[in-house]
């Protein structure tokens, strides 16, 4: 009987290895030349509580250099592709999980961040228009999952120099940074988001993040000579 290579967990793990190493190789090569910090973010973050990080979905790259992989917990789908993405992030370095989807599991999600949150000490990263976009429209889940346990958000904005590719077909616009290339970090004005909120206040909070977002990209992108949106 063959082996269906599809759903083979040895080769997934095998993948995941494969695939995992050069991406570590290129994270440790890329050189952090510049952070700049919000007063109020940089005062969070100094006090080590467990915040939200909200960042584009084209942007993840960015989790590697301005997150401590170790003290922050991803969501990741609880799919066949999920336990590959687990595995592959496990050896680029990140150490917590929270296996979960809006579509497939998604009240185990919720709770998964929440304990993550309030039970076991960690930060979320939140990749705010995934998993399918729209591109950088804030959903509400961010605004919800702040509301629900009082932890402060903190937008995040990166930029490289040189970038392997801008893919421009993707639905995320994924951005591809060089190995040694130069990178930037932003963390924005950070947002703190009250219990019991109606359905407009949680929209004008996605504005809120929206803009922040928009802002801190921005302004990480014109240190390296884009000054007309290039980079979206």
């Amino acid at each position: 009987m063959g082996i269906k290579l599809k759903n083979s967990r040895i080769l997934k793990i095998l993948l995941s290895q494969v695939a995992g190493q050069p991406l570590r190789w290129i994270r440790a090569s890329w050189r952090l030349e510049g952070v700049e910090s919000d007063p109020q973010a940089q005062t969070i973050l100094d006090s080590g509580k467990p915040v939200i990080y909200a960042l584009w979905h084209g942007r993840m790259y960015c989790l590697f250099k301005a997150v401590p992989l170790e003290k922050v917990a991803i969501l990741v789908s609880p799919s066949n592709d999920g336990e590959f993405i687990t595995r592959l992030a496990r050896t680029i370095g990140f150490r917590h999980f929270v296996r979960g989807s809006h579509k497939r599991g998604g009240t185990q999600a919720i709770l998964g961040l929440r304990k993550a949150l309030l039970e076991d000490d960690l930060s979320i990263a939140f990749t705010v228009d995934g998993p399918r976009g729209p591109r950088y429209k804030v959903k509400p889940g961010i605004i919800r999952l702040a509301s629900q346990t009082g932890a402060p958000i903190i937008p995040l904005g990166s930029a490289t120099e040189w970038l392997l590719s801008k893919f421009d077909r993707a639905w995320d616009h994924y951005h591809a940074p060089m190995p040694f290339t130069k990178m930037r970090l932003m963390y924005g004005k950070p947002l703190q988001v009250p219990e019991a909120l109606s359905d407009e206040q949680i929209q004008a909070y996605c504005t809120e993040l929206e803009s922040e977002l928009l802002r801190v990209n921005l302004a990480a992108d014109s240190q390296y000579g884009f000054h007309h949106q290039e980079r979206l």
